[in-house]
């Protein structure tokens, strides 16, 4: 039994009612970017785990999560969803958040079949962060292109704050199974597909059905 799963029978205990339980699941995210990888979580400060590494929290101090992910979903039946994970980019002491918005844009092409990791940990109420945080592998994704905006928007003291926020579209390991070899093609996937790609439209699939079950001689 891994060491997560030990704490979260210590967590548990003897209780006998979900009531009785104070403990929270949060998830942790790495990205494997090529020079600069990326390690962060779902909470507040610094998170240090059982390996050493160090993940930054990315919610700050009135409550705002930075790192929007949508709900991850079972891909054992086939299916492929689309991911957006979202990040905006935090007013970090010392650093240019437009300069570090404009590397990214530079890289974007560097992150393609790239992945991205989720991660678990548990954590009780009321406990600080342990300094050897364990966790447990959740969900593996690649990522496939990236899009980026600049908003200005009104912040709670009355004045105006421009965000930067890049979003990676990914999917999980399902994808490009009709690449294969005896796979199967279909009108609606390539045209997405070719949309996921910054392709306006992709026709190559439009007669197939058209074409099925025909004989054609060559001379």
């Amino acid at each position: 039994m891994s060491d997560f799963y030990t704490l979260l029978d210590e967590y548990v205990g003897e209780s006998d009612s979900l009531t009785e339980i104070r403990a929270v699941v949060r998830r942790l995210w790495f990205y494997d970017f090529v020079d600069n990888p990326l390690r962060i979580w779902q909470g507040k400060g610094k998170l240090t785990t059982f390996d050493g590494n160090e993940w930054l929290g990315t919610i700050d101090g009135a409550n705002n999560d930075h790192h929007n992910t949508p709900l991850i979903q079972d891909g054992r039946d086939g299916s492929s969803p689309i991911y957006e994970m979202t990040l905006t980019i935090p007013d970090i002491p010392g650093e240019s958040q437009f300069e570090l918005f404009e590397k990214i844009k530079t890289e974007q092409a560097l992150i393609k079949n790239r992945t991205i990791t989720c991660y678990m940990a548990i954590f009780k109420e009321g406990e600080g962060l342990r300094p050897d945080t364990p966790y447990v592998f959740f969900k593996q994704l690649n990522m496939i292109s990236t899009k980026f905006s600049e908003k200005i928007e009104g912040n709670d003291d009355g004045g105006i704050t421009k965000n930067y926020k890049v979003t990676l579209i990914a999917k999980d390991a399902n994808f490009g199974r009709s690449n294969r070899p005896n796979g199967t093609y279909a009108d609606t996937i390539q045209k997405q597909r070719a949309l996921e790609l910054g392709v306006p439209t992709d026709k190559g699939s439009e007669f197939l059905a058209a074409l099925a079950n025909r004989t054609y001689t060559i001379p």
